[in-house]
């Protein structure tokens, strides 16, 4: 298979930086037709036309979407001695680290929270937004937020259906506080902003200062103390006015919760001070700042936890958003906005604004998306004996009733709860109206977004929707609804909405293995997909013990990864799902780029494992030595290529690589041969290609 992929092909290092030989045209080809629709069978049937693949081929697949890692010898001999054996296979593979790596990029995209920056954040927090330096690391602490809550559900036993309905949600001491400040801090649906914090604080000023010392953030954010929001500012040594008046220290502007919750962030507000001159006072600009004036820490944005978000009690005051010392600590978190879900999360909300014209219809839609697998479409029969919210001007014509008739109906308690920045509702005529839900069959009046999520969570389409998102993540393609092996697998998921009983179920199916014939490989047959970014850096990640080779997670004051690989992998095709699509956006053909970045990604790869220097940022990852040539070359075949020595491919997999290894020696070192071979093992189709 691998050669009929054309893919071992000769790579001679050159300045530490393999390169690729070209393909000729037949052999270019030949790659396209195999990564595209599976290697050819002897009898040159269909693609269609079912012909097993072996018990090797079908357990790598499987751990290896499940994390990334290669099958080992006793793994793919208790299958091959037992079929049955898979199941339980796969429940192990489960409590490995590597699969929740995996399963929360998968959840963060399955529930819609990824696909955003902090541009997205500038209809929610009127007029500009979040700044600051550490913003980009609280946008990476929403787009995870909810799929870490899944996992934890999960993990407790919780049915998979309370993420529709869940008050918990994991979060760090960032994400509170950002909870906390937009709570205080809201805007109604006519953009008037109403700061709660500054109406109960009158009067109140923010001081920067550095000549008077640090300040301890237990007085900072103590209203008793003459230190109450005075903050230490380590950049006022370095910042730069165009008006020397604005150049004091202390600094001393109005307080509000948007100025506490940037000078948390390191970023001064613009404000104004006395003109020496006489007249007008003169207008300072807002400063930036830097990871030194941040208030928060590097572990304000990576300690997780369980948090339960309830409305105060009668006389109860909500949670104050600067008082960092308490929400490190804290399990409860409380707000006077509603938050119920994963339509409610910051991650959900800031990929689906919304506004005065389209009033939460497309919060709606999504939400639908995301729970059932379908949405308004102007096709469903529902009948709507009521339509509280119809929006007249759009009802009107009757290209758009149709969808409207039920969506506004719908969408009306989101209205009667939420205002467009999606805070609480101050509008009193939208707050006096109640919702009816109307989607595919189901009519139930909601008067809550409780009563809404309830609705939406006990849908009948919820088990089938979630049972093809798992299929089409594990085959690059939707299972056939119809086939009796995808129906089978919904129901027993419907039984006790277990996640963890479905991905095993799925993934020891012969859906996924394909081990058996089944009415979807008979329709659609096998898609073999190139392995997207998510999936080959986490391959690359769990094999080599890399910690985050192509820099997907942020830290603070830097970016991880390997050299450019970050910004190699992000020019990768990837999952992803666009507005109104049902079914999420898979890139499954090779290209040139496709070859081209994988093969940068894995010459800098090879450079931090062959001959390397020990790299305290990649203190585990695996190390070969040119000195012993031919370990190095058992393990590519094993750990990079994926093939255990039972395999029949192992061998001359191997005596490929070795013979690449020898030839690679006339025009180069042994360490630049050895990192071409590394390379040439990276690009097998095994790695680059998932199904195979």
């Amino acid at each position: 298979m691998l050669a009929q992929a054309g893919l071992i092909t000769q790579r001679v290092g050159d300045g530490g930086m393999p390169k690729g030989a070209a393909l000729s045209g037949a052999e270019r080809q030949r790659l396209l037709d195999f990564v595209a629709c599976g290697a050819p069978s002897s009898s040159g049937a269909p693609a269609f036309a079912y012909e097993p693949p072996s018990v090797n081929t079908a357990v790598a697949k499987v751990k290896n979407l499940l994390t990334g890692m290669p099958p080992t010898d006793a793994e793919i001999a208790a299958v091959v001695a037992d079929p049955k054996a898979l199941p339980g296979l796969v429940d192990s593979w489960l409590k490995l680290p590597q699969y929740t790596e995996k399963m929360r990029v998968f959840f963060s995209l399955a529930f819609q929270q990824t696909q955003i920056t902090a541009a997205d954040f500038v209809d929610l927090i009127p007029p500009n937004g979040i700044n600051g330096q550490a913003t980009a690391l609280l946008v990476q602490d929403c787009r995870e937020s909810f799929a870490r809550t899944v996992l934890e559900l999960d993990a407790q036993g919780d049915s998979f259906t309370n993420a529709f309905t869940t008050h918990r949600y994991m979060l760090t001491p960032a994400l509170m506080e950002y909870l906390a400040m937009t709570d205080a801090r809201h805007a109604d649906n006519n953009g008037k902003v109403i700061d709660d914090w500054a109406t109960a604080h009158p009067g109140a000023k923010l001081v920067v200062g550095l000549q008077a010392g640090p300040v301890p953030l237990e007085q900072t954010i103590d209203e008793k103390s003459l230190n109450f929001l005075h903050f230490y500012d380590a950049d006022l040594a370095k910042l730069t006015y165009t008006e020397p008046a604005c150049a004091t220290d202390p600094i001393v502007l109005p307080a509000s919760s948007l100025a506490i919750h940037d000078m948390l962030y390191g970023r001064i507000d613009g404000h104004k001070v006395a003109n020496p001159q006489g007249g007008a006072q003169i207008q300072c600009p807002p400063k930036g700042g830097s990871l030194a004036a941040t208030q928060l820490t590097a572990a304000d944005f990576t300690t997780w936890k369980m948090v339960t978000i309830r409305a105060p009690k009668p006389g109860e005051a909500t949670s104050v958003f600067y008082d960092l010392p308490h929400l490190r600590s804290a399990s409860e978190l409380v707000l006077h906005t509603p938050k119920v879900g994963f339509f409610s999360t910051p991650g959900f909300q800031a990929n689906w604004t919304t506004n005065q014209s389209n009033q939460f219809r497309v919060t709606v839609n999504q939400a639908m998306i995301v729970a059932t697998g379908m949405q308004y479409d102007g096709l469903d029969a529902t009948p709507s004996p009521q339509t509280p919210g119809l929006d007249a001007a759009h009802a009107a014509d009757s290209a758009c009733f149709s969808c409207h008739r039920l969506l506004d109906p719908t969408r009306a308690i989101f209205s009667a709860t939420l205002s467009w920045t999606y805070n609480q509702a101050t509008d009193p005529k939208m707050m006096a109206e109640k919702g009816l839900f109307l989607f595919q069959g189901v009519t139930h009046p909601v008067e809550s977004l409780d009563d809404f999520s309830a609705v939406l969570a006990a849908h009948p389409a919820v088990p089938a929707a979630w049972a093809q998102k798992l299929c089409t993540y594990f085959n690059s393609a939707p299972c056939q609804p119809d086939d009796p092996e995808f129906q089978r697998i919904v129901a027993d998921f419907q039984q006790g909405f277990s996640w963890s009983t479905l991905v095993r179920e799925m993934a020891s199916s012969p859906l996924v293995t394909h081990l058996a014939n089944t009415a979807t490989y008979a329709a659609q047959g096998e898609v073999i997909a190139v392995t997207r970014r998510d999936h080959l850096c986490a391959a690359l990640n769990a094999r080599l013990k890399l910690h985050d080779a192509c820099g997907q997670t942020l830290i603070m004051g830097a970016n991880s990864g390997i050299g450019a690989a970050p910004s190699i992998a992000s020019g990768l095709p990837s999952d992803g799902y666009g507005r109104g699509s049902t079914t999420p956006v898979l890139p499954n053909l090779p290209t040139l780029f496709y070859r081209a970045g994988v093969e940068n990604i894995c010459a800098l790869v090879a450079a931090k494992v062959i001959d390397a220097k020990a790299d305290p940022n990649q203190p585990d990852a695996l190390q070969w030595t040119s000195k012993n040539p031919d370990t190095a070359i058992d393990d590519f075949t094993a750990i990079v290529v994926g093939l255990v020595k039972s395999d029949p491919r192992y061998a001359p997999v191997r005596t490929l690589l070795a013979q690449h290894f020898a030839d690679a020696q006339k025009t180069a070192n042994k360490t630049d041969a050895l990192r071409s071979t590394f390379v040439t093992a990276c690009l097998s189709p095994t790695l680059v290609g998932m199904g195979l």
